[in-house]
């Protein structure tokens, strides 16, 4: 590797460092600074992966149609039509007084409704997607690092939002949201919202423990097995298991305290889907042995019994009475608009036309995202959704193999689950609106479709060994044993 090769992606690996450890900081991006930063040194992540595209060998041709999708939508939106065939696209005519008010006679007309905001959501696309096609070419060790960034960040969201409800909402370390409700937020506006960063971290954090403590081997060496049970824990990977445990119990914690009845939910339902993916390998011949299926399996019994009672007592949502209304309404926007859609981020400017009388409020978002980007998008939204969802189920089929799992694949099921969550998460609320969680969302879905080889490296090197070895032995000839010739006599016969 030459040394413009290696300063190459050592720039743009520091770029993600800082994109990831930045992008919570401030309202979780969702403001306009922080947000233009955000775009800006995406901007120069995407210069330089377009300086040398032979870098980016490990992308597939289907990452790249799948974004190259996402980002024409808003595009195609911002083309201009003539005046008259504008009218004829479904949904314009109720508007078209509205844009003869505001801009008179307009010989040509966007696609949009609102091309301002479909131009801003179009940047906003920029920071999820480069992240994405940045990590999946890093190396294993490169995001491994950029685990233990998310990692660093989530520990320090759920001290202070801990801290932050530990003070009430007098504290100078307090920062309301939306709904003036006290309750953990961390640097984010939205409870909610940072319940949906914590969620997709926590079993990222379970998948690491499990890997740590069922991968680890005591067949050799003299004690009982319980004395070497012990002696782990004073070990590298017991240490590490033990920071694992760590930032997954501070995790749940500050995820209780958002009393966020979606994320808490969404919390128990990840704990049993790691028990499904990781509690059998801790199993056979591991340092737990039989054990440890049965411990997992009852630590994660309890945990769900203790906060089932919690998710009906002591979380809340402020939108569970008009949440529906949302819903419906949004759905009539969506029908009138169909197939075309109204524009990319223009859901605010256009549904106060559907919102019921009932809700006295100002609507930013649908609290659905999938609804609101077929809102916004129409058909074309529709079917990128369908095949982001295809891609995802068949990255569950790469990834699951048969046999002994390496740590890298024990993190990619862990993203996997988080993704997951935060998929189910999205359809009662806008958590991927939010320039923090869409970075993190494509952080860890690109770890999870990145190609694994490491089982396979390793039986290579191991190959290697064999083989060498033996070249290397020494090739000694044992000349063979001659018999004594038997002297037969004529007597004999």
């Amino acid at each position: 590797m030459d040394s413009h090769a290696s300063a190459y992606k050592k720039v743009v690996f520091w770029l993600l460092i800082l994109m990831m450890a930045f992008a919570p900081l401030f309202r979780a991006g969702n403001l306009p600074v922080p947000l233009l930063f955000l775009e800006l040194v995406s901007l120069g992540i995407l210069a330089l992966l377009l300086i040398r595209p032979l870098e980016l060998s490990q992308s597939k041709t289907t990452h790249w149609l799948m974004l190259a999708g996402i980002i024409l939508l808003p595009m195609l939106m911002l083309i201009s039509l003539p005046a008259a065939w504008w009218q004829q696209l479904p949904g314009r005519g109720a508007f078209s007084e509205i844009h003869q008010a505001i801009g008179g006679e307009q010989d040509w007309r966007t696609i949009s409704l609102a091309p301002n905001r479909t131009e801003v959501a179009l940047w906003a696309l920029l920071p999820p997607l480069v992240v994405f096609i940045a990590t999946i070419n890093q190396t294993r060790k490169n995001i491994f690092i950029l685990i233990y960034v998310m990692f660093s960040m989530a520990v320090f969201q759920s001290v202070l939002s801990l801290m932050q409800y530990g003070g009430g909402a007098g504290s100078f370390l307090y920062l309301s949201n939306e709904f003036g409700i006290r309750a953990a937020a961390g640097t984010y506006l939205n409870k909610d919202h940072l319940a949906g960063f914590l969620e997709m971290v926590f079993p990222v954090a379970l998948a690491l423990l499990a890997a740590t403590v069922g991968q680890h081997r005591f067949d050799s060496g003299s004690g009982s097995s319980w004395r070497k049970r012990l002696d782990f824990l004073s070990t590298v990977k017991g240490h590490q298991a033990s920071i694992y445990a760590l930032i997954g119990i501070l995790v749940i914690l500050c995820l209780v305290f958002t009393r966020s009845r979606a994320g808490i939910a969404l919390t128990m339902l990840g704990l049993f889907l790691s028990l499904l993916v990781f509690a059998r390998r801790l199993g056979g011949s591991n340092i737990y042995g039989a054990y440890g299926t049965v411990i997992a399996v009852i630590i994660v019994l309890t945990l769900e019994i203790g906060l089932a009672p919690i998710l009906d007592r002591f979380s809340q949502d402020p939108m569970a009475d008009s949440r529906w209304s949302i819903y419906q309404t949004s759905l009539q926007g969506v029908v009138e608009h169909f197939p075309v859609g109204a524009g990319p981020g223009a859901y605010p400017e256009i549904y106060p036309h559907y919102q019921p009388p009932g809700i006295d409020a100002f609507v930013n978002h649908a609290h659905n995202d999938y609804l609101e980007w077929v809102f916004d998008g129409g058909v074309l939204a529709l079917i990128l959704i369908l095949t982001g969802l295809a891609m995802y189920g068949l990255g569950w089929r790469q990834l699951w193999i048969r046999g002994r799992w390496r740590t890298f694949r024990y993190l990619q099921a862990g993203a996997g689950i988080g993704v997951f969550l935060l998929i189910l998460h999205t359809f009662v609320d806008f958590n991927l609106h939010k320039p923090a969680n869409a970075i993190y969302f494509a952080f860890l879905l690109a770890v999870f479709l990145k190609e694994n080889t490491e089982e396979m490296e390793l039986k290579e090197k191991s190959r290697k060994k064999i083989r060498t070895k033996r070249m290397e032995a020494p090739q000694t000839s044992v000349p063979a044993i001659r018999q004594p010739r038997k002297e037969v006599s004529l007597d004999d016969w």
